[in-house]
């Protein structure tokens, strides 16, 4: 069948596979990345959860300011949701360039953000398909802070 199986997920440990995967590249722009001690765990299926996080890290850099600074969390939610986020320090993000981050085959503006409207599309629809929601806030000037959220795990 087509459903995934869901696991309580060991967040702190997807996270830091995400960054060893990402290590280089945050290297190389010499990249700021702050964690919490611990992050909440939450049901998901954990190799499309590290996916998410690559994705929005790799956003972070093309986002975020000359060096990036990417500052990682996670908290639980009113209404059994654990909310996930990497912030930047970017310029932020317009309402009509938010508007087009989540859909397929967008560009933003030619240049240095080309080309990954595709990977944010995916985001959407393997969180989706986990049961949890995608978005980005951002205020020009104030950097974006791109969410997911998961459902938390039931005892």
């Amino acid at each position: 069948s087509s459903e995934v199986k869901r696991t309580p997920l060991n967040m702190g440990m997807i996270v830091g596979q995400a960054l060893e995967r990402m290590a280089q590249p945050l290297a190389e722009a010499s990249t700021q990345v702050s964690l919490p001690d611990n992050l909440p765990s939450a049901m998901g299926y954990a190799p499309w959860i590290e996916e998410v996080w690559i994705n929005y890290l790799s956003n972070g850099l093309k986002y975020g300011g000359q060096p990036p600074g990417l500052t990682l969390g996670g908290e639980t939610q009113p209404g059994g949701m654990v909310r996930y986020w990497v912030a930047d320090n970017g310029e932020g993000l317009s309402a009509e360039q938010q508007s087009h981050l989540f859909i397929p085959f967008t560009r933003l503006q030619a240049g240095r953000v080309s080309g990954h409207g595709l990977g944010l599309s995916i985001v959407r629809r393997i969180v989706e398909k986990l049961g949890g929601e995608v978005g980005v806030e951002s205020q020009v000037g104030q950097g974006s802070r791109f969410y997911f959220t998961l459902p938390q795990v039931m005892l």
